[in-house]
């Protein structure tokens, strides 16, 4: 089992300006985002086999992943 970092690019939203971020839930993870109408999100994903089943999982969503990285840990 490993932990990944996913990021998925959403459609662009007109409202973003990157001068002006606005906080508030993650249109991904529902957790504390700052910058929610920004294209890209990530997210941490625990326990899982293989990035191949992570990107298969987001996929099924709907979702364009553009990155997932492995994490280390101890």
């Amino acid at each position: 089992m490993a932990d990944f970092i996913v990021t998925v690019k959403l459609p662009n939203d007109p409202n973003h300006d990157p001068k002006n971020k606005i906080t508030g839930p993650c249109p991904i993870t529902k957790a504390h985002c700052t910058d929610v109408t920004g294209a890209h999100h990530s997210a941490v994903i625990k326990n899982v086999l293989s990035a191949e089943l992570v990107l298969a999982d987001f996929q099924a969503l709907g979702l364009h992943v553009t990155r997932i990285e492995q994490i280390e840990t101890d």
